[in-house]
């Protein structure tokens, strides 16, 4: 007990210590222009691989000092909130995903659709992407840190070659493709050891971003459908859905350890040929998914391919960057940090690529990534924004392999925009209990326990008891 209330203390102390000076010297210095920013960052590079340096670098740019706190990872949300919680708050932080909704309506940000509205940079920025953070009461409180990003499915197109068949475009074609996976020996080692789709059973929101040649046009959680938010799972495209895993399931085309697989088992399936088809991100894992599977056979070839006719991608809402009411000149502290980011110049440079000399340097006038300081075995990545995620159309200087540009033209070209579900107190009580409850379900009618049709029943009986109507009617208010 002592040890938990020391570290809560230790918390709730960290940055009162950090942001005090930091917010006199900024109010101090309001009339002559901002002088300071203080802020609390999650995917800012670390101090090993340079954020001095790079804090160094954007106030030379910018002239303005920037105080960055970057908390372990694992902890940010936890720190975050007893941050908060002092109420002696930095000036700009980054809020993930989850935790969004509630710092937004904690009356602790500023709204800053006007900022948006009045930037040149964020015009090139979609609107929907940014229409996203837009609270009920009008307001949006807070950018995008980068382009949502999804997934898109990954295919074995070594197996196709070998089996001589095409890309699957339509849902027939593609169950002919799982089919075949399965039974025609796809790897050619004489052996019945392979499988059509392998894929994590995903419990949380994130279920909605992968299984989408099986789901096509159902949703697992609350959608927002013609401006009305319904339960996806009791909506007449959930029965059909459930009708297609549940066959995958009995006939052996989809992998019989689905509910038990994690993120890195289902990866291992495809780099070690067990399984031909599995939907992860778009982006770097294009590379990963490849490399990995050439490193187990050489033959290998593993690509993205776009949805089939039927079916579609997710862009996911992603963490974003909000400016506390503790800003003594809001208006410039978007300006100097957002703007910033999205110049589509020096800027956007050293938040992607970072600090030449350090992260990158330049080689017959091209710009090539340096070895990350931390661990030289790997090139450096990114600074702060991830150049595969770019918002607004800006072109990386480093150019990206051809495996990652295809995944992400396709996923771009075929996602829808999500939504955050903006419920009251009766779905913050609630939706946790209604997300185990169609997992149940959900289980049961794969594996044939119940049919898509009792499943719907069952599921529809059983959420009454756990408030689902004043859920939706909370959503729709």
């Amino acid at each position: 007990m002592k040890s938990k209330l020391s570290l809560v203390l230790v918390l709730l102390m960290l940055p009162m210590a950090l942001f005090a000076a930091g917010q006199q010297e900024a109010e101090s210095g309001s009339e002559a222009g901002l002088k300071k920013i203080s802020a609390v960052f999650d995917r800012i590079l670390t101090e090993e691989n340079g954020q001095k340096e790079w804090a160094a670098a954007f106030e030379e740019l910018t002239g303005t000092k920037i105080d960055i706190v970057k908390p372990v990872h694992n902890q940010y949300s936890q720190i975050l909130g007893a941050t908060f919680a002092t109420g002696d708050l930095p000036d700009l932080v980054e809020i993930q995903t989850n935790d969004y909704l509630s710092y937004a309506k904690s009356g602790n940000l500023v709204p800053l659709e006007d900022y948006i509205d009045k930037s040149t940079e964020l015009k090139a920025v979609n609107r929907d992407l940014l229409e996203a953070y837009r609270l009920k009461d009008g307001h949006i409180y807070g950018v995008p840190t980068y382009n949502g990003g999804g997934c898109v499915t990954y295919i074995r197109k070594d197996w196709l070659d070998n089996l001589g068949l095409d890309v699957p475009t339509t849902w027939d074609e593609y169950y002919n493709v799982l089919r075949a996976f399965t039974e025609d020996d796809p790897d050619g080692n004489g052996v019945n050891d392979t499988m059509g789709l392998t894929l994590p059973f995903q419990t949380g929101f994130e279920f909605d971003y992968y299984n989408r040649f099986i789901m096509q046009d159902a949703m697992f959680g609350f959608q927002e459908k013609n401006g009305v938010w319904v339960d996806g799972f009791l909506e007449p495209a959930m029965k059909t859905a459930l009708a297609r895993f549940n066959k995958l399931y009995e006939e052996g085309y989809l992998d019989n350890e689905f509910f038990t697989n994690k993120t890195s088992t289902a990866r291992s399936k495809i780099y070690e040929g067990q399984a031909g088809v599995m939907e992860y991100w778009s982006g770097t894992w294009a590379v990963r998914f490849n490399d990995s599977a050439k490193n187990s056979n050489p033959g290998a070839e593993v690509i993205s391919i776009e949805p089939i006719a039927e079916a579609f991608y997710i862009n996911r809402v992603g963490p974003a960057f909000s400016i506390t009411k503790a800003a003594k000149n809001p208006e410039a502290v978007f300006d100097t940090f957002i703007n910033t980011m999205l110049d589509e110049g020096e800027g956007q440079t050293l938040f992607t690529h970072g600090i030449e000399g350090k992260h990158y340097t330049m080689d017959g006038g091209k710009y090539v990534m340096m070895p990350e300081p931390a661990n030289p075995d790997r090139p450096f990545d990114k600074a702060y924004s991830d150049p595969t995620l770019i918002m607004n159309g800006w072109e990386p200087l480093v150019p990206l392999t051809d495996l990652i540009v295809r995944s992400r033209t396709i996923h771009k070209a075929n996602a829808i925009q999500l939504s955050l579900p903006q419920g009251g107190e009766t779905y913050i009580k609630r939706v946790g209990e209604l997300l185990t409850l169609k997992q149940e379900i959900f289980s049961q009618a794969v594996t044939g326990a119940l049919t898509p049709a009792q499943a719907q029943a069952e599921y529809k009986n059983k959420a009454a008891a756990l408030e689902l109507d004043k859920v939706l009617a909370e959503l729709n208010m």
